[in-house]
């Protein structure tokens, strides 16, 4: 199952970004925006890389003026970590990685005073966009974020916007990356801090869960942030299987 995944991780990282090989390392790169989350290697199965091969790794993202950022199972791959480790790197989190199968999913209602929409429009896209990056803290969306997501939706990432029935204005939102070998990944699940602790962020999460169920997946994933997340998660019907390395070369010369 974490051959599996990660291969799922593997071709979802390289959809719609510059993909370019260092040594046992595959180094996606979003070219409009250098949020760390957006750009990172994944290693090979059973890599063992040499210090050729880290320094290759540390110039790929230099090209492209990017920190150095590894996410993957580490299981895969145990000779990674110590690699990168005696290298400068450091472990930037490790997170649990859950899992959900049909029939797993568990109910969780939808707060009142809000309504789930499916982006169909550049506006409303925006607005998904403009929840995440507030609840992430990051700086408000550009037009070629927009453009991206649109690409995204069309190549059959899920989408989904919350919004305030009475104001209009968004609360949340988040997407199921496009189902590949019967896998899904729910990411992004955001709300805004003015509508938290309502129970949107498990609406959500089982909302694009089904969605994904439906258009083929026989199993979701994600990996929460922290213990809160987690609790949210598990209450939709999600369990712990794994867990994913982040490892940061931040401050590392090229």
């Amino acid at each position: 199952m974490s051959r599996r995944l990660q291969d799922y991780m593997l071709a979802s990282a390289s959809t719609g970004r510059t993909v370019e090989r260092a040594g046992p390392f595959t180094v996606t790169i979003t070219e409009h925006d250098p949020n760390v989350y957006l750009n990172y290697a994944i290693p090979d199965p059973f890599a063992s890389p040499t210090p050729a091969d880290v320094a290759a790794l540390r110039a790929a993202f230099a090209a492209h003026d990017r920190v150095p950022r590894l996410e993957y199972l580490p299981g895969l791959a145990p000779d990674v970590e110590p690699a990168l480790l005696s290298a400068g790197f450091t472990v930037a989190d490790r997170l649990p990685l859950m899992s959900c199968a049909p029939g797993d999913e568990l109910d969780q209602p939808l707060p009142a005073g809000i309504v789930l929409v499916t982006p169909a429009t550049d506006d409303e896209v925006l607005a998904m966009l403009s929840a995440q990056h507030e609840a992430f803290g990051e700086p408000p969306p550009s037009p070629p974020h927009v453009a991206a997501t649109r690409s995204k939706a069309a190549a059959g990432q899920l989408q989904l916007l919350a919004q305030d029935t009475t104001t209009g204005e968004p609360a949340g939102g988040g997407v199921a990356v496009a189902v590949r070998d019967g896998i899904s990944e729910i990411a992004g699940i955001a709300v805004r801090p003015k509508y938290e602790r309502r129970g949107l962020g498990g609406a959500l999460t089982l909302h694009l869960t089904r969605s994904a169920f439906t258009a083929g997946a026989t199993l979701t994933f994600l990996t929460p942030a922290g213990d809160a997340q987690e609790r949210v998660y598990a209450r939709v019907g999600y369990r712990r299987t794994d867990s994913v390395l982040f490892l940061s070369g931040e401050g590392i010369a090229p």
